[in-house]
């Protein structure tokens, strides 16, 4: 009888793969580990160098005679190096040593309810030790710190102290500024950098007694760069610095404050053409309103419906729709309304159809928009036009005394259609901050430059410091509109942006800026300026600017009235007009 073979032994290619997977899991995680394991002895073993160096260290310098123990160009000056680099275990450790002055409580402290009882400050010496070492791309450091006390009773001999001071941009006490003291010119020359405590200050004591004390004051805080302020050493070009070197007094105290802020960008644009529309509703009634409940219109005034004086509780209106072809973005919303003690309006915006139903446009496209809008100017800019070509705007009144109610005389809704760039325009940047004056008594601006924008009429301008600046173009052009302002603010941390649109250059021109009492711009209001064979009336832009060209002359004898819903007409007499001018003007409600 034939017998049957048995089945041949072994791995099927599904097994085999099983198997190789696992393997691949196992040895992959045993390598994983065995490379952690490495990491981390490679990290103790720079540790462990790092102290031995830090401890050689700090025993040398307790070794040192007292008045050695301080840095080379530093305060107290010394033998020590402020900054070194040493090898161990084939490991770069750089060294960083910082030596102050302490001023201890135990005899009173300088600056507190209880002063220093013997005037002297510098009661002992405290050094602190840095070391910092890279292991791939991760730096790692460890500090050390030890006091070291004179011998004796502490003394005065050996300089003065520095108390630079510095604020932010608001004028608060600003911790964590850099603060360089630099003296070349003193026997024992001073370079020594500290940065502002909780006080917003940086003090040095026991400087070198010495003239020519420089200070630069900048810095890097939350991530963010900071402006630099200085002292400004006396030259032909700047011979009155605002705030020039100073000297140091022996057992005396030298205070300077200084102001920073955080650096910001800022995109400019220039333009030959803007165009602009705007929806209008004036409520002389409510034909041009699309829907509306429990209100009444006439005679430029919207509010709550009511019978024989009896206020409704509530009442709402919806306008619309508001749309443009072309339409290039949303700008501003001007409300003129009024609200008397225990009444409200609120403004919201929605999509939707005529006659509705609306559907309320989420806070996530327009913050704050659930909640309702009530101030007089509403920026929907950040509202994407693409998304909503089309939108209503709904007003709410209410009152819980139905003997008042709430008034909405005017409301517009501003809109770019189009614009038009300008290429290659070159301008003038002018700070307003100064560092000095030249011999003639004329002020040295800090920032004073000249730029071009590109072929797509853009420039960006990184780091800038905060300021009032004022762009003037070097070309033959003349400022229409400079959005949002001209001169205009540069906020400390904030990226801002500038629009100018620019026309042919003529002899005379006037611009108007027109704002409430706040100094919110106050777009579509009216201007009109007139005298003898002249008579034109502009309304204000987006930005609240009305600008006055052809026909314009050189004369004193200009009159300017400005009009706009919900506020005090303002005629302005004997206005002058020369060259191109710029004037202010202030409405109030």
């Amino acid at each position: 009888m034939k017998k049957n073979s048995p089945h041949n032994a072994g791995f099927s290619l599904v097994e085999a793969i099983i198997v190789s997977a696992v393997t691949v899991v196992i040895f992959g995680a045993l390598f994983s580990s065995f490379q952690y394991s490495l990491r981390l002895v490679a990290y103790s073993k720079a540790k462990l160098s790092a102290m031995s160096l830090a401890t050689q260290r700090m025993e040398y310098f307790r070794s040192l005679p007292y008045n050695d123990v301080g840095t080379v160009l530093g305060i107290p000056p010394g033998v020590i190096p402020q900054n070194s680099v040493s090898t161990l275990n084939g490991i770069d450790f750089n060294e960083k040593v910082l030596v102050d002055y302490v001023d201890d409580d135990a005899d009173g402290k300088d600056g507190t309810g209880t002063p220093d009882s013997n005037g002297i400050p510098a009661d002992y010496k405290r050094v602190t030790l840095e070391y910092t070492w890279t292991i791939g791309s991760v730096t790692n450091e460890i500090s050390l710190v030890s006091n070291i006390v004179p011998r004796s009773i502490e003394t005065t001999a050996g300089g003065g102290t520095v108390r630079i001071n510095v604020i932010d941009e608001n004028s608060n006490l600003l911790q964590g500024a850099s603060v360089r003291l630099i003296n070349s010119v003193i026997g024992t020359p001073v370079d020594v950098t500290k940065n502002t405590d909780s006080t917003g200050a940086a003090l040095f004591s026991g400087a070198p007694a010495g003239s020519d004390y420089e200070v630069i004051v900048n810095g890097n805080i939350g991530g963010k760069e900071y402006s630099t302020a200085q002292t400004y050493q006396v030259s032909g070009a700047n011979p009155t610095p605002v705030v020039a070197p100073f000297s140091v007094v022996e057992a005396d105290v030298s205070t300077l404050t200084f102001q920073i802020g955080a650096l910001s960008d800022l995109d400019i644009k220039t333009l030959s053409v803007i165009n602009e529309g705007m929806f209008r509703e004036t409520f002389t009634d409510l034909t041009a309103v699309d829907t509306s409940t429990d209100v009444v219109a006439s005679s430029g005034e919207l509010k709550l419906a009511d019978v024989a004086g009896v206020y409704k509780n509530a009442g709402s209106v919806y306008l619309g729709p508001i749309t443009s072809t072309p339409l290039q973005e949303w700008q501003t919303v001007q409300v003129a309304a009024d609200e008397p003690v225990n009444t409200s309006h609120f403004v919201r915006f929605y999509t939707g159809v005529t006659g509705g139903p609306y559907v309320l446009i989420p806070d996530g496209d327009l913050a704050g928009n659930a909640a309702g809008f009530t101030s007089s100017r509403i920026d929907i800019a950040g509202l994407d036009s693409a998304v909503y070509p089309t939108i209503f705007v709904g007003v709410d009144l209410a009152t819980s005394d139905t003997g008042r109610s709430p008034t909405v005389d005017e409301l517009t809704v501003f809109y770019r259609q189009s614009e038009t760039a300008l290429a290659n325009v070159g301008f003038n940047m002018l700070g307003s901050k100064i560092i000095g004056t030249d011999g003639g008594g004329v002020p040295i601006p800090k920032y004073d430059n000249t730029h071009t924008t590109d072929g797509s009429g853009e420039l960006s301008l990184v780091d800038l410091e905060f300021d009032s600046y004022t762009a003037t173009p070097t070309g033959s052009y003349d400022i229409a509109s400079a959005c949002p302002a001209n001169p205009f603010v540069q906020q400390a941390g904030i990226d801002g942006r500038l629009e100018l649109e620019l026309v042919a250059n003529a002899a005379s021109t006037l611009r108007v800026t027109v704002t409430d009492v706040s100094g919110q711009v106050i777009p579509g209001a009216s201007v009109n300026l007139k005298r003898s064979g002249y008579d034109v009336t502009v309304l204000t832009n987006s930005c609240g600017q009305a600008f006055f060209t052809g026909g314009v002359t050189d004369n004193v004898d200009y009159v300017v009235t400005v009009t706009n819903a919900g506020f005090v007409t303002n005629a302005s007499t004997a206005v002058s007009v020369s060259g191109d001018t710029f004037i202010p003007v202030t409405l109030s409600q």
